[in-house]
C-alpha cells in the first residue's frame, strides 16, 4: 500500500447509523422458563413480543408492542403483581381444602402455589406521550438484564429528544 491510500483511510469518519439496543429474550418467570419476552429497539422503534398466558402458566398467544422511541415519556422496571392470577392461585389452594376435596387437594395446591409465585415479580413499564401504558413481565433472576435494556432505551429516548 502507498502512503497516500493509507492517509485517505484515516480521514474518513465512520457513520454511526441509528442507535439501537440488541434483541434480548428474558424468561417471564423462573418457574415458566418456556415463556420468554423478546425485547429490541431498532430504527427508532421499541419492539416487544410478550407472551399472553392463562394464569401466567399456559401460553395462549403473543402480544406485539411497537412504540416509536421518540414517543416514550417514561420507562422503568418496577414490581408487578398480577391480581387476577394471585386470586386464582389462592383459590386453587383454598377451595379443595375448604370443601374437603382431599383427592384434588395435592395437585390443586401445587398448581395454585405455582400460579401465586408466577403472579409476583418485576415488570417493564413504558408510558408514551399519549398516556398509553405497555408492560412486560420478566423473571426476578433476569431483572438486571431488563434494567440494562431499559437503560439502553433511556439513552435512545434522550437521543431522540435531542434530535427533535
Amino acid at each position: 500500500m502507498t502512503e497516500s491510500s493509507e492517509s485517505g483511510r484515516g480521514n474518513a469518519s465512520p457513520d454511526p447509523g441509528p442507535m439501537q439496543a440488541p434483541q434480548i429474550a428474558v424468561p417471564v418467570h423462573g418457574l415458566t422458563r418456556y415463556l420468554r419476552t423478546k425485547l429490541e429497539a431498532t430504527d427508532g422503534v421499541l419492539r416487544w413480543e410478550v407472551p399472553r398466558t392463562l394464569l401466567g402458566v399456559v401460553p395462549i398467544g403473543v402480544r406485539h408492542v411497537s412504540v416509536p422511541v421518540a414517543n416514550v415519556l417514561s420507562q422503568q422496571v418496577g414490581r408487578g403483581v398480577r391480581p387476577f392470577n394471585l386470586v386464582a392461585g389462592a383459590a386453587c389452594i383454598a377451595v379443595p381444602l375448604i370443601l374437603g376435596l382431599w383427592w384434588a387437594a395435592v395437585p390443586l395446591v401445587i398448581f395454585g402455589a405455582w400460579v401465586v409465585l408466577v403472579s409476583l415479580g418485576p415488570r417493564l413499564e413504558v408510558v408514551t406521550h399519549t398516556g398509553t401504558e405497555h408492560h412486560a413481565n420478566v423473571c426476578l433472576s433476569h431483572q438486571i438484564d431488563a434494567e440494562l435494556y431499559m437503560a439502553a432505551v433511556d439513552d435512545l429516548v434522550e437521543q431522540a429528544q435531542q434530535n427533535r
